[in-house]
């Protein structure tokens, strides 16, 4: 064997120490992790649409603030989401069916943005829509 099992047994303490601040890993925290991770990396794409928004579609600055303005709308309206996941449960849960529509929404809105998008209108509802997914995932997560 490569790694003595004493080896294995301080990383997987060190991990749970250092990432899940001495929890155990359950799928729930692990979902926590995921979410707050994807928005992190989703604020260094959101550098690449600016430059895609300006450079291949020719929006001017002005443009793309109108456009980024309305992409924050989801954000404003988070508590009707926390209602709606509150009082609609989807198969008998009220957080799980949110999160993974949610996660599935978001991938399909950058996909979209990575291939067919070529107008502005095309790009304002594809940004829009995995603005609304993070903002549904945020409100699924914190509640």
């Amino acid at each position: 064997m490569l790694v003595s099992s004493s080896g294995l047994s301080k990383v997987k303490n060190s991990v749970r120490e250092k990432i899940f601040f001495g929890n155990e890993p359950t799928t729930e925290l692990l979902a926590i992790l995921t979410v707050y991770f994807v928005q992190g990396i989703l604020g260094l794409a959101r550098l690449a649409v600016s430059f895609f928004l300006k450079d291949e579609l020719g929006l001017t600055p002005a443009q793309v603030s109108a456009l980024l303005g309305i992409v924050v709308l989801p954000w404003i309206i988070k508590p009707l989401f926390g209602l709606i996941s509150d009082g609609l449960p989807v198969f008998g849960y009220r957080r799980r069916p949110y999160l993974v529509l949610s996660g599935i929404l978001g991938a399909i809105s950058w996909v979209s943005l990575a291939t067919i998008v070529h107008t502005p209108i095309a790009a304002t509802m594809a940004i829009a829509l995995g603005s609304l997914s993070v903002a549904v995932s945020d409100v699924i997560v914190d509640s």
